[in-house]
């Protein structure tokens, strides 16, 4: 394993962290996770070197007002012996944020889901444009002034798939800010603070940690035959993955790339490819078939969603990320293939069809995707 030390904060961080927002399930419910092999990815991890793990209160969960069951499960597995080796960060929903009593009554209940007396690395999650001011209003500062001087939270952190005019507003607003966690891949150079925001971050010292690194799985895994091409054009012998992972670890400013995996396998293949990351691995012509391929992508995908689940559960019962996912796929892939999936495997109740324009998944969606819109354009792509 390698590391860099993550900004202010002095940690030396694994640079493949492991992200506990997609653990492997025992059926389509997001709460049932599979315990058994979860334990198994996380001893294997940290038998490799892997000392940053990362969850938050939504992740698993069916209801994003409630609690998921991530927490919990990590915590129950780390204390039963590897929280000595690892480094634990976890998240509150800025978005629930409406009192100091929802500060301390979350943070203390965190607190005992993790089993631990302290958070090390806290993030307030998901800070967006439309409510920074409001949760600031609110004594954000205040609370988390209060919770590192009474020991809950050893370092303040943020996450955001906001502006880079957020970015830097969260960043003069208050000093004591020592890790970020932003969205990039090769696809969202300039999308969201893209590669503007973490210069700005590297040059405050603040540490880097990224996430969606494989776009929920899409530059991983599928890719279209274009794109396929590209990479096999070029002189390197990289799968996928690699020249997502690589993409990353080429560069000085991050420091730890976050990656949500659902099985041991994918744990393994992982922990592989660090062997081989460098800042600076890659050259120009290596660069130039990476800005080919975002070219082809951009051409092709119409939906840029993740996956994340932010959106859910819809009113209505719709199962947005599935018929993204299998709009998309139908786009890049075999047709036939991936019709069959949506028309034939999902349920009728959980198809775009059902949507009725409410909106209430939009402000949820970190992509900013107009959900309904969209869902419109995959009733009318399949038919209902």
């Amino acid at each position: 394993m390698k590391y860099r030390t993550l900004g202010k904060t002095g940690i030396s961080a694994s640079i493949l962290g492991f992200g506990a927002m997609r653990l492997p399930l025992l059926d389509e419910n997001p709460e049932h996770v599979d315990i058994k092999q979860t334990e198994q990815m996380i001893e294997y991890a940290v038998e490799h070197g892997v000392n940053m793990f990362d969850t938050a209160w939504v992740y698993h969960t069916t209801d994003r007002s409630k609690p998921g069951v991530s927490e919990s499960i990590l915590g129950d597995i780390l204390s039963s012996g590897f929280y000595d080796k690892v480094h634990v960060s976890t998240k509150m929903p800025s978005w629930e944020i409406k009192s100091w009593e929802y500060f301390d009554k979350t943070l203390d209940e965190q607190l005992k889901r993790l089993k631990t007396d302290q958070i090390e690395l806290f993030f307030v999650h998901s800070i967006k444009d439309s409510f920074y001011d409001n949760i600031k209003k609110g004594g954000l500062y205040e609370f988390v002034d209060r919770a590192l001087s009474d020991g809950r939270i050893k370092h303040a952190c943020f996450s955001t798939h906001g502006s880079n005019e957020l970015l830097n507003q969260i960043l003069d607003d208050y000093d004591k800010w020592e890790c970020t966690l932003t969205q990039l891949n090769y696809l969202d150079e300039n999308d969201n603070t893209g590669l503007q925001g973490i210069k700005t971050l590297d040059n405050k010292g603040i540490g880097t940690m990224i996430m969606e690194p494989l776009r929920g799985g899409k530059l991983a895994n599928n890719q279209p035959k274009p794109v396929q091409e590209i990479f096999h054009k070029s002189k390197r012998n990289y799968k996928p993955i690699e020249w997502a992972f690589n993409y990353l670890w080429n560069k000085p400013e991050i420091d730890c790339v976050l990656s949500g995996m659902s099985n041991l396998n994918q744990v393994k293949e992982n922990i592989a490819l660090v062997d081989n990351a460098e800042i600076g691995m890659l050259d120009n012509e290596d660069k130039q078939v990476l800005i080919d391929v975002k070219e082809e992508y951009d051409k092709l995908i119409s939906i840029p969603c993740t996956a994340c689940n932010y959106c859910m559960p819809c009113p209505f019962g719709v199962n947005i990320p599935k018929c993204f996912r299998e709009y998309n796929m139908d786009m890049l892939g075999d047709e036939t293939i991936n019709s069959v999936q949506y028309r034939f495997h999902m349920h009728e109740d959980k198809k775009a069809h059902n949507c009725v324009g409410c909106g209430k998944c939009i402000e949820s969606c970190p992509q900013s995707i107009n959900i309904p819109e969209k869902l419109k354009i995959v009733e009318k792509h399949f038919g209902e």
